[in-house]
């Protein structure tokens, strides 16, 4: 019999991230989609969204936040 170690991930939703990278945005401020997906990928290299999934998280993310959006991930 052997036992298994899980490997230790921090839990939490890619919103989660997302929020935590935009929560010193200030009113006005320009959210880049692609650093935005960077940063979650980076962090968190376990979540399993896609970078449209993504999009439209930071979207609606930037929109509640009163945030502008760069949508710079496609060039």
């Amino acid at each position: 019999m052997s036992i298994a170690r899980w490997a230790i991930r921090p839990v939490g939703t890619a919103r989660d991230f997302l929020a935590s990278e935009l929560r010193n945005a200030r009113y006005g401020d320009i959210v880049s989609i692609k650093a935005a997906i960077e940063a979650v990928r980076r962090e968190a290299p376990f979540l399993q969204d896609t970078d449209d999934e993504l999009t439209e998280k930071i979207v609606d993310l930037a929109r509640e936040r009163r945030l502008a959006v760069l949508f710079d991930s496609r060039g």
